[in-house]
C-alpha cells in the first residue's frame, strides 16, 4: 500500500498516542504528535496523566506488538529497571463478584513500570 497523504497529527504523546504515529508512519511522508504537557526525563507523573503515579503492568499482547513495532523495547524495559512477573505466580488476578484466579503460572512475564519511567523510552531510538 502507498501513502495515504502528506502528514498526519496525533493528539497525545501517551503510549497510545506514540504507537498510532509509529503505525502511521509507514502510511504519511510526516507525522506530527502534538502534547499539551512538557515531556521530558524528570521521572515525574505528567499533569495530564491523573493515573501516573501509580504502577502499570503492560497487557502481555500489548507489549508483544510494542515490541514488533519498536524492536528493543524489552531491553529497554530491563534498563530502566522494570520488574519481570510472572503471570500467574506474580501476580493476583481479581474481579468484582468472583473468588480471585488461581495462581497458575501461564508461562509468560510481563512488565510493571510506572509511567513515567515507561514514557521516558525514546521509542525515536529504537528501530522501527
Amino acid at each position: 500500500m502507498g501513502k495515504l497523504g502528506r502528514e498526519a497529527v496525533v493528539v497525545g504523546a501517551g503510549m497510545g498516542g506514540l504507537l498510532a504515529a509509529r503505525v502511521l508512519s509507514e502510511h504519511f511522508d510526516r507525522v506530527t504528535v502534538l502534547e499539551r504537557d512538557a515531556t521530558g526525563d524528570t521521572g515525574d507523573p505528567r499533569p495530564g496523566v491523573p493515573q501516573g503515579k501509580h504502577l502499570h503492568v503492560l497487557l502481555a499482547g500489548g507489549q508483544r506488538v510494542i515490541g514488533t513495532l519498536f524492536p528493543g523495547f524489552d531491553e529497554e524495559l530491563d534498563r530502566l529497571g522494570a520488574a519481570r512477573l510472572r503471570v500467574g505466580p506474580d501476580l493476583v488476578v481479581e474481579r468484582p463478584g468472583f473468588d480471585p484466579f488461581p495462581a497458575s503460572d501461564l508461562g509468560f512475564h510481563t512488565a510493571g513500570v510506572t509511567r513515567p519511567a515507561l514514557e521516558r523510552i525514546d521509542m525515536s531510538k529504537l528501530e522501527a
